[in-house]
């Protein structure tokens, strides 16, 4: 496990389930780290707890990363529990409802109230779970996702990110254009109690870079290896990293030399990292009781949104959950949405107004199909949304074009 030591606890039912994962975790950090080649950051980063009561260092990872150095007990009654090197129990910090199956069995912290924006996922799986959520056409590989398939996902991607170390509160650049994954690496984010710093690819590099420092953002997740390969030269040498994390494409992809700082995850890996923590801390009494829990709370801060920086630096405005429940729990008035309807997304999910209407959308039942600028037209007569979300200039740029056409139709009736 990487930075703070997030680790499952040993089954007390089944032995053979415990080998099972312990062998599996073994064999992918092996591999994780290994496709890593700066083993001085992890000899910093990693913080392994060894000792005859916890979890002996697997051998592999000594034959095979020589460059890490520590001590290799024997595993007599091997035990492993959540705890960080300087605490005495690792704090979870939680969304209440989207995680109540993961906490204590007395359930006396758990909320059937949304208190924090990962919440309202539960509430739709429950009442809208096999209904197509997101459709995603357009990135490799095309996407479709149910409710309760993208709660998973999401559930998944937060763990994920407990187990390479991300911390509450801490901040996480999410460099990113709109996708089923963006949603949930945006979500992940929020609900393991960290904030997420949002922007897209189309942003200038310096302006990214300003972001990232003055957030104090202590990772990055990114769209592709294409943008991050555009962003290594000058964040290799004036930001800290302690890892990154792609979306989409392969880590093969990336540039060499300046992206070796920090370990680099791919979505996959951060997804399947998460789902077999996930499975050992829900199977294990030991693992619930041992963790202290903090749930999240509605003015906490959810996430950082940066101005266009038009009159001079981007200036960050700080939303907490709160700021966005309101959006989520109102918009109905204004918007009638029924189960089933579809909904066309194209503007960047940073936009604010996007953001909000996505969340509220997704109340409700709504199938949401991600498109771009380039496919607008021709995505609007396939799938025939009852909604688009959009600016003026795009609805101006459509009422130009249907006036075109209807004037092309005229003419040729006219002439026929």
């Amino acid at each position: 496990m990487l930075g703070t030591s997030i680790n499952p606890i040993k089954p007390s039912s089944s032995s053979a389930s415990w080998n099972c994962y312990y062998c599996s975790c073994e064999t992918r950090m092996a591999t994780l780290l290994s496709s890593t080649s700066s083993f001085d950051y992890y000899n910093h980063s990693l913080h392994f707890l060894f000792s005859p009561s916890k979890l002996h260092c697997p051998r592999i990872l000594a034959s095979k990363l020589p460059g890490l150095r520590f001590p290799v007990f024997s595993p007599s009654k091997s035990r492993v529990f959540c705890e960080s090197k300087t605490q005495e129990g690792q704090i979870r910090r939680c969304s209440p409802l989207l995680e109540k199956a993961s906490l204590p069995s007395n359930g006396a912290l758990a909320s059937d109230e949304w208190k924090a924006v990962p919440d309202i996922w539960r509430s739709s799986a429950e009442k809208h779970g096999d209904r197509v959520a997101v459709v995603d056409p357009y990135h490799d590989p095309p996407s479709t996702m149910t409710y309760k398939q993208l709660e998973q996902e999401i559930l998944d991607f937060t763990e994920g990110l407990r187990v390479i170390g991300v911390n509450p509160e801490e901040k996480v650049a999410l460099f990113a254009d709109n996708s089923c994954r963006w949603l949930a690496a945006d979500q992940g984010i929020m609900a393991m109690g960290a904030i997420n710093v949002v922007r897209g690819s189309r942003s200038a590099v310096e302006e990214l870079l300003h972001i990232y420092n003055h957030s104090e953002s202590v990772g990055l997740v990114v769209d592709n290896p294409e943008f991050f390969n555009r962003l290594a030269g000058t964040f290799s040498s004036k930001v800290t990293m302690r890892f990154i994390v792609l979306l989409w494409g392969e880590k093969a992809c990336l540039s060499s030399g300046e992206t070796h700082s920090a370990p680099i995850f791919s979505y996959k890996e951060i997804i399947e990292l998460g789902r077999e923590s996930r499975v050992a801390h829900i199977n294990s009494h030991d693992a619930r009781q041992g963790c202290k829990y903090e749930m999240i709370g509605s003015d906490d801060i959810a996430t950082i949104v940066y101005t266009s920086g038009t009159t001079g630096n981007p200036k960050g405005v700080m939303l907490t959950h709160k700021n966005l429940l309101h959006q989520i729990e109102n918009l109905w008035d204004v918007v009638p949405t029924e189960a089933g309807d579809r909904f066309l997304s194209m503007l960047p999910t940073w936009h604010v107004y996007e953001r909000a209407c996505e969340y509220f959308t997704f109340t409700h039942g709504i199938e949401q199909v991600y498109t771009t600028v380039r496919n607008l037209k021709d995505d609007l007569r396939h799938y025939q949304p009852q909604y688009l979300i959009s600016v003026p200039l795009v609805y101006e740029t459509l009422y130009r074009y249907v006036l075109r056409i209807s004037s092309m139709l005229i003419n040729h009736l006219r002439l026929s």
